[in-house]
């Protein structure tokens, strides 16, 4: 009997040994595209979705929250590496409506002010319902990110490129974070984009099957033309994940959003398509890029 329960105690630590070698270390990784919104709180303390990113080796994050203090506490929870942004929408009743709202240029102003938040966004562009480019709230924007020298995140639902390109030639000084690779946008959209304004950088937020998709095909692989034109420009592209969860639900105030207990499923998602590129940009994808852009930090591989 002794004797069977040492092979049983010896199988069980040839297991685990197996598989601690068969599980790799996770390479370090920027996700600029978090949030922590009042909705998250609800499920998941900022200690727990810290933990949850040391978890996945994230090393450097961007986190825009409804309101903007919540940013402030997962920034606060992960001590130095999680960069807050200040967002537009300051409560969950003006996230609709905030370009008509005169109060959201002085908040933004006032928050940059105190030197907390690093940048604005994420805000909404959505083609035909607004805000127009020309809207004095969304310009208000526009010049704080040039006067405080942030930058600023935007996600546009348009059918073109180029329903950006007058904001990114209006404010060259402005450093643009594209959200989503533009959501629907292919690799010639970001060929174009890149050619006419050199103030823009490309996220892959949400580009994941369970959001917008239009990256991988059913089996993983990259579509047509993203391996080329990622090379190409290799040093503007960054990662993100965007933990929000069934966010095709415009109005979901009456229960919490689960976002971040898939944050583990998205992150390998972006860490399994990034394997086809050529391993120097895919380092830059994963760390380096950001680091450059949000601490200037240069990896001296060019």
């Amino acid at each position: 009997m002794a004797h069977f329960i040492k092979q049983i105690l010896f199988l069980a630590l040839i297991q685990s040994l197996v598989g601690c070698m068969s599980t790799p270390t996770l390479a370090p990784m920027a996700d600029v595209h978090l949030h922590y919104n009042w909705d998250h709180a609800e499920v998941i303390s900022a200690r727990e979705a810290v933990e949850t990113l040391r978890e996945n080796n994230v090393q450097l994050a961007v986190v825009f929250s409804v309101p903007s203090e919540q940013a402030r506490q997962l920034a606060e929870a992960g001590a130095g590496w999680i960069i807050p942004f200040y967002s537009p929408y300051y409560d969950a009743a003006n996230r609709y409506g905030w370009f008509y709202d005169p109060k959201v240029v002085s908040k933004a102003r006032k928050a940059l002010a105190s030197g907390y938040y690093k940048g604005l966004g994420e805000i909404h562009l959505v083609s035909g319902l607004g805000p127009k480019r020309d809207n004095p709230v969304l310009q208000g924007l526009f010049k704080l990110a040039d006067e405080f020298s942030v930058p600023i995140n935007i996600h546009t639902d348009a059918s073109n490129y180029r329903y950006l390109l007058p904001l990114c030639q209006q404010y060259p000084r402005v450093r643009f974070i594209w959200a989503h690779a533009g959501g629907i946008m292919g690799p010639e959209d970001m060929r174009g984009l890149f050619s006419a304004c050199d103030n823009v950088w490309v996220e892959f937020s949400a580009r994941d099957p369970w959001h917008y998709g239009n990256l991988t095909d059913n089996k993983g692989q990259l579509l047509d033309g993203w391996v080329d034109v990622i090379t190409e420009y290799a040093d503007r592209f960054m990662l993100g994940t965007d933990p929000v969860w069934n966010a095709h639900q415009m109005y979901r105030w009456y229960e919490a959003d689960e976002g971040w207990s898939h944050y583990t499923q998205l992150n390998r998602y972006h860490r399994q398509w990034i394997k086809q590129l050529p391993e120097a940009v895919k380092s830059k994808l994963l760390l380096a890029n950001a680091q450059r852009f949000f601490l200037g930090k240069n990896d001296n591989r060019d």
